[in-house]
């Protein structure tokens, strides 16, 4: 399918330099996340930001994968193996009779395949079947054999006079039936020579420990002076010589070593601790490395996600600025594993560490530690609750510890409300950083200094930080910048701004969240209300995903038109939820702006005519008996509300009294005459 057409599937698009930006098909997208555009084969490369599978987004609109190229793929024409252009060297593996078992087949592209005899002159091509050494008519009878990796190596040793073997498929293919081959043809003594990496020191440990075990005197003779993933070829070609290599196999076992510098990670000293919601650290004192991993997710497949940072300080390593390399991966998959490690070995100039080791040892026990979770054990045995601290201002309670939401329709002075409680929060000493996605540095510094009079302005107690991206990505450098200054509490301006896609998906909310606790410190966060009659003013966005996360959250309302200029401005915050105590009355906050201040002060939400209807009804029965007695009717009347409801607000509530004329006053400790 040609590219335009893919297009066509698609809602209108904008281009971006070669890139179009879509809406996905595969979830509700309001914000194009969906990039497509073209490789270097001609074919269509589809990329949902919200992370959509590329065939469900095809899918949605009735294509597959093969719709993705211009042309039909071509299929690769099979080349016969043994023709002189595709062939590099061809090697028989016979029985002790001398009957051809299999043949591994050295491409000229360094690509290798085994087949064998079909029984009808022709090949099957399968490494299936019996197992045996290589060239194991040469070993029977031999006192000393030497084994090593691969077929190469074994030509190399016969051409400088030994006795040598290997087996098919490479390091970490050593089967039983080699070592019974091997046993069962006389075999006294041999010598087994390692590859200088990993695999191939793995490889040739795994084989003396076999041979070992079957009873043949067996010895790991390593090389010195070979090159990351040099081999006994390399050491020949290099001036090596069979008198030197039968002297390293006759030394004396201590004076055998291992000639990389660099333990093996598996061996070395190691210590790996829990951080944080999602953050692990492994340690290698000894070897000064740190492997450290944050913002640890799963994703809809159930793989764990996240950032890997490895620092290191190996001579030679190539860091900057300590750091090794930092990647976002798959923990789970063993493929970018391996590829992480690949990377590691390159850049640390030390090819001959476990990187492998290390990366997988960090990946298990991080998933593990996350499959495992909190301790599970008699409920009586946990401690009791710490007491919820909260510090007050202008008569808000802010939690220290837990995150809570101010939220209301746009233009209900939030963000200025926000800014005030930083701003308080940084003058009694207190470390706050404010993190904004909506406004600007200026706009804000401002702000700050009519809230504080430029004298008074806090300066290393309250930092600024412009976000750009979702929370999910700023988190690593808001928790670092959280680290170094000790910060202790943190203002998110705003959520619908923070997230990446819709903020009522239950995603988004629950990837914010944990990107909070991540941060590890009390947050305020401001939201937007939704338009819906049933919970516009009862949750942001009208979501109960954002509402289960807050522990205390408080609907912001403005009095008169805020779209009008005004020099007062009086909103009423209504307490919505709470998970630390009971909902606590409604307050009011005027903010009055004059040339050069703007003045935060209380006033008693009942006074407004306007907002007073965002009062329980408790609160409104109090604001008018106590100015003077009434009778229920007349608090019915005053207030729009039904007699049965106002008499039962007042049969439930001990702020009120009845006085013989049946009129409702507030409750005192001198008016006694009656209850109601």
């Amino acid at each position: 399918m040609q590219f335009t057409d893919l297009l066509a599937r698609f809602p209108p698009a904008t281009q971006r330099g070669r890139t179009w930006s879509l809406k996905c098909p595969a979830h509700e997208d309001r914000v194009a996340s969906l990039s497509a555009s073209t490789g270097d084969d001609g074919r269509a490369l589809l990329h949902c930001h919200a992370g959509c599978a590329t065939a469900d987004i095809l899918a949605a609109v009735g294509l597959t994968t093969a719709d993705l190229f211009d042309e039909p793929r071509p299929v690769a024409q099979p080349v016969p193996v043994l023709r002189s252009s595709s062939a590099a060297a061809v090697y028989d593996y016979r029985d002790a009779d001398g009957t051809l078992l299999h043949q591994v087949v050295r491409g000229a592209d360094k690509s290798f395949k085994q087949r064998q005899p079909d029984g009808q002159g022709g090949w099957t091509w399968s490494g299936a079947g019996a197992r045996v050494p290589y060239r194991l008519p040469e070993l029977i009878g031999q006192p000393v054999v030497w084994v090593v990796e691969g077929e190469k190596d074994v030509e190399t040793c016969r051409a400088h006079g030994l006795v040598a073997s290997c087996n098919r498929g490479g390091a970490g293919k050593w089967r039983d039936e080699e070592t019974q081959a091997l046993v069962a043809a006389g075999i006294r003594q041999v010598y087994v020579v390692p590859d200088q990496d990993v695999p191939g020191r793995r490889h040739a440990q795994s084989v003396v420990e076999q041979l070992t075990a079957a009873g043949v005197t067996t010895r790991l003779v390593p090389l010195p002076g070979l090159q990351a993933h040099g081999d006994i070829s390399d050491w020949f070609a290099s001036g090596g010589t069979v008198e030197t290599l039968q002297g390293l196999a006759q030394r004396p076992l201590e004076a055998v070593t291992d000639p990389v510098s660099v333990p093996e990670v598996l061996r070395a000293e190691q210590a790996f601790s829990k951080l944080g919601e999602g953050r692990y650290r492994l340690e290698y004192p000894g070897l000064g490395i740190t492997l450290e991993a944050n913002q640890l997710h799963r994703d809809r497949d159930r793989d764990l996600h996240g950032e890997l940072t490895v620092t290191t300080t190996l001579a030679g390593a190539k860091t900057v600025d300590g750091v090794l390399l930092w990647s976002s991966m798959n923990f789970s998959s063993q493929r970018t594993r391996a590829t992480i490690a690949s990377s590691l070995a390159g850049r640390s100039g030390a090819a001959q560490l476990d990187w492998v080791g290390a990366v997988e040892t960090l990946s298990l026990r991080m998933s593990r530690a996350e499959a495992e979770g909190s301790p599970i054990q008699p409920l009586a045995d946990y401690p009791k609750p710490v007491a919820v601290d909260s510090w007050e201002v202008s008569g808000l309670p802010i939690l220290q510890r837990h995150p809570m939401i101010l939220f209301g329709d746009g233009g209900s002075a939030k963000s200025y409300l926000a800014l005030h409680i930083a701003a308080t929060l940084a003058g009694r000493g207190i470390r706050v950083l404010y993190a904004d996605w909506e406004f600007s540095p200026e706009d804000h510094r401002e702000r700050l200094e009519r809230l504080t009079g430029e004298a008074l302005m806090p300066r290393d107690n309250l930092h600024y930080v412009r976000c750009a991206g979702p929370l999910v990505s700023e988190v690593a450098r808001l928790q670092a910048h959280i680290a170094k200054f000790g910060t202790q509490y943190i203002v998110c301006d705003s959520i619908a701004f923070a997230v990446p896609g819709r903020p009522e998906d239950a995603e988004n909310a629950s990837a914010y969240y944990r990107a909070v606790r991540y941060m590890g410190i009390g947050s305020l966060h401001l939201a937007h209300t939704t338009k819906s009659v049933e919970h516009g003013e009862d949750k942001p966005f009208g979501s109960v995903f954002w509402s289960n996360g807050a522990r205390s959250m408080w609907f912001v309302k403005r009095s008169g038109d805020q779209s009008a200029a005004t020099d007062v401005v009086e909103v009423a915050l209504t307490h919505k939820k709470s998970n630390t105590g009971r909902l606590l009355p409604a307050l009011g906050l005027r903010l009055r702006f004059d040339l050069q201040r703007t003045r935060i002060e209380r006033f008693d939400v009942a006074d407004s005519a306007e907002l007073a209807s965002t009062l329980p009804i408790w609160q409104r029965i109090k604001a008018l008996v106590g100015v003077r007695p009434l009778t229920v009717e007349q608090i019915a009347d005053e207030l729009g509300e039904k007699e049965d409801s106002i008499a039962r607000t007042i049969r439930r509530m001990d702020l009120f009294t009845k006085d013989r004329d049946n009129r409702i006053r507030l409750a005192t400790a001198l008016n006694t005459e009656g209850r109601f």
